[in-house]
């Protein structure tokens, strides 16, 4: 199947949805769509907000969500960067995310105190 992610910015810190395919069920952060509902060489309009525009069985346009609190601003614009062939499993994420500041932070004045003992 070919997932296609439509990544956004949202202005409330948030992960991105988890999603997977096992067979023609679609799992998008827990939720089930069921895909064989629609028939073979067929096409349906999406009727929830996870996805957009058409789906067939054979390829799908997912709403993909992210924060800049987590992921950095500037991604990719390369629209093949949010296509993935899936069989079957988890989608990767195509984000990049920001770096976890706490921990250097936390290293970096462990070092000091150990530096001034």
């Amino acid at each position: 199947m070919k997932i296609k992610l439509n990544a956004q910015v949202v202005h409330t810190p948030t992960d991105v949805p988890v999603i997977s395919l096992s067979g023609l069920v679609l799992t998008i952060d827990g939720t089930d769509i069921d895909l064989s509902v629609i028939p073979e060489g067929g096409q349906a309009e999406s009727d929830n907000d996870l996805l957009l525009g058409i789906v067939t069985r054979e390829k799908v346009t997912i709403n993909y969500p992210f924060s800049t609190d987590i992921y950095e601003p500037m991604q990719s614009t390369d629209p093949l960067d949010y296509e993935f062939d899936i069989v079957e499993g988890v989608v990767p994420c195509p984000l990049i995310k920001k770096p976890v500041i706490e921990e250097v932070i936390e290293d970096a004045v462990e070092e000091e105190v150990l530096d001034n003992v």
